[in-house]
């Protein structure tokens, strides 16, 4: 119901305060908020769950996964309870108090049929906590910090479903400007002491490479979109054309998903980015055409082979089961 408010990639002032309408719905403890909808409840597919920070988020309000499953008529159902699973601002360090973190423990349980939790954290520890005078010592504190935490989170949500399969999910390069006009990012940035975009986006492909470790191959996996916003729209404003850098299959595939696209000297273009009241761009997040091209490329290098996965699995279970009973 949410998502419908976000057709564009353009952020007017209504659909600006029906995100604040959606902050304050997913406050509320109404537990009438917390059923599936009837056509999740009738489907016989596996589901997945949303969960996490503002890229969870959007990913959410946009239907971005959504609308993906349609495209690629993959065998999966979206659960649409996802904006109770998701909250911007969060770090990975508060999430395991919050209320989303809570609601995401209980659906697992209560839903057996989630099979699948795609969780986007850890970026806002880096926004919160690090700037550009870190020595090289105090990132790799920083980031085996944050991976510790989104190690312990995830845990937290195999220990009550074994079944159940994590992607871990990372980002894409940002847009700071120290003439950005909305106030956030002012803030962040002077925070971050005004790093030069060639030190922000370093930093988050080496976050990105300590957080595809992670990965153990059964039940967590990891995949990001650095450089896929580049690849599609390349970066106008500095003349830099599409279609220059490493193409979606070469950024984050399965078998390698640390590995980063994507001119670390150049920031994602602020065609990509979200563009609130259609006069203000965001410095972090996509616009709803980009997050659909995140959904696909999720789909592509990681998703299809995990649903393989499952389909082999439950082909190989229905034959023990038959031959059991003969």
């Amino acid at each position: 119901m949410a998502s419908a408010a976000f057709a564009n990639s353009e952020i007017s002032f209504s659909e600006a305060t029906a995100i604040e309408q959606i902050d304050q719905l997913h406050d509320s403890d109404d537990a009438a908020f917390d059923i599936e909808s009837q056509s999740e409840i009738d489907s016989k597919k596996s589901k997945i769950l949303i969960a996490g920070d503002s890229w969870a988020f959007f990913t959410c309000v946009y239907n971005s996964m959504g609308k993906m499953i349609r495209d690629k008529k993959a065998p999966l159902v979206e659960d649409n309870r996802c904006w109770r699973t998701s909250r911007t601002g969060l770090t990975a360090a508060e999430w395991p108090a919050s209320r989303s973190h809570k609601r995401t423990l209980r659906y697992l349980k209560n839903t057996p049929r989630i099979k699948y939790l795609y969780l986007s954290l850890g970026g806002n520890d880096l926004m919160r906590n690090w700037n550009q005078d870190f020595t090289p010592e105090q990132e790799l504190q920083l980031f085996e910090t944050t991976t510790k935490t989104l190690k312990n989170i995830m845990d937290s949500y195999l220990a009550v479903r074994p079944d159940l399969t994590i992607i871990l999910a990372g980002y894409d390069f940002p847009n700071f400007t120290i003439k950005f006009t909305l106030p956030l990012y002012r803030k962040i940035h002077k925070r971050m002491h005004e790093p030069a975009p060639e030190r922000m986006n370093n930093l988050l492909v080496q976050f990105t490479e300590h957080a595809a470790k992670l990965v153990n191959g059964k039940n967590i996996f990891f995949i990001h979109s650095i450089g896929l916003s580049q690849y599609y729209h390349g970066v106008p404003e500095k003349g830099f054309a599409a279609k220059l850098t490493a193409t979606p299959a070469e950024i984050s595939p399965m078998n390698d998903p640390g590995c980063a696209g994507g001119n670390v000297c150049i920031q994602t273009s602020k065609k990509s980015m979200v563009n609130w009241l259609f006069i203000l761009r965001d410095a972090f997040h996509l616009n709803t055409r980009m997050y659909r091209k995140v959904m696909h490329h999720a789909y592509d290098n990681l998703i299809v082979h995990l649903l393989r996965r499952e389909e082999l699995q439950n082909k190989i279970q229905n034959q023990e089961t038959l031959k059991m009973a003969n």
